[in-house]
């Protein structure tokens, strides 16, 4: 007869096979339709969707985010490897303390990152083709950085909105404990 923590333990294991299956699926997911829009566009070149506004328009990104950073592929790839490496060892090693939510939006930067550097070993640069022109000044981007921006934005929301939880948490409690010695 199986005991309560045996049940227990069983029934969180398949949790996380679960939530694993999961965010394997998210991630694969992103991938896939990023480099799928990727081959796309090298096959088009360029399409005007709303002229002067939105273009969808073939880019070669040898440097980093924003065109910054000195061309160097192996800098790019060792750095977005030690970032990827450093967010899959959060995950493993904190998966009983970190929701779902997090998780998801960790896995958003993961794949978007994951695909970039798909980009540059099999290509030498990352392809970019989302261009928004002059109207709003932002350069020309791909769906991998839609992923990594929304993953980063929501984490930092994430734990912004824990550490003013724990604050107040802390507060309420200071000021309970100052009632008592009074």
């Amino acid at each position: 007869m199986e005991s309560e923590e045996g049940k227990s333990l069983v029934k969180k294991e398949k949790k996380l096979s679960k939530e694993m299956i999961l965010l394997i699926a998210i991630i694969l997911m992103i991938i896939v339709v990023d480099q799928a829009f990727k081959i796309w566009i090298q096959s088009v070149e360029q399409i005007n969707v709303i002229s002067s506004v939105l273009n969808f328009k073939m880019s070669q990104n040898t440097s980093a985010a924003y065109g910054i950073g000195s061309n160097s592929t192996i800098m790019y790839l060792a750095t977005n490897v030690v970032i990827l490496g450093i967010i899959c060892k959060f995950i493993m090693t904190q998966n009983e303390f970190v929701d779902i939510k997090l998780k998801i939006f960790l896995s958003f930067i993961l794949a978007g990152g994951l695909s970039n550097v798909i980009d540059r070993l099999m290509r030498g640069y990352v392809t970019e083709f989302i261009d928004f022109g002059q109207v709003i000044g932002l350069p020309i981007f791909n769906i991998a950085d839609i992923f990594v921006l929304i993953g980063w934005v929501a984490v930092v929301a994430i734990l912004a909105n824990f550490t003013v939880k724990e604050w107040r948490s802390k507060k309420v409690e200071n000021s309970l404990e100052d009632k008592d010695k009074k």
